[in-house]
């Protein structure tokens, strides 16, 4: 019987990782650095930026995805932005210099969220504490509020 329960114990301890992994979204394929997976972004406003971030990338190594999604499946912001950084590959491998703008738009009575999650190799240029106060609460934060 006791080793039933351990058995349990394990099974357990494996199963839950899997099922809030799957939580998180596939990168759409073929990869791109704008994904508006909630649809906010027109034809235009998306190529425009793609075509920005590809060239930010091209020119300085550092690669910025933009991910806007309808939901964070229960994650807390900057976690669900982590994960995605992580489960995407965003940044070169070994540089770790990948950022992840992720925004939920706000919906009905649901707020908005917006995160940036900076990856170590950049922790330097841009802290965390930059990016989330002066990027997005000077900069992000004033223009959805103009739309």
């Amino acid at each position: 019987m006791k080793w039933n329960k351990i058995g349990y114990l394990w099974l357990v301890l494996w199963i839950i990782p899997l099922i809030t992994f799957a939580q998180i979204p596939e990168r759409p394929n073929p990869h791109k650095l704008v994904n508006d997976l909630a649809d906010v972004l027109d034809v235009g406003q998306e190529q425009s930026l793609e075509q920005t971030l590809v060239q930010f990338n091209n020119e300085t190594s550092t690669q910025i995805v933009v991910v806007t999604v309808p939901s964070l499946n229960g994650y807390d912001r900057a976690d669900f932005a982590f994960r995605i950084g992580e489960t995407w590959g965003v940044g070169q491998q070994g540089k770790n210099n990948g950022i992840v703008m992720l925004v939920k738009p706000k919906v009905g009575n649901e707020r908005g969220e917006v995160y940036i999650s900076v990856g170590y190799g950049l922790e330097g240029v841009i802290p965390d504490a930059v990016a989330n106060r002066q990027v997005i609460d000077n900069e992000m934060i004033p223009r959805f509020k103009e739309n």
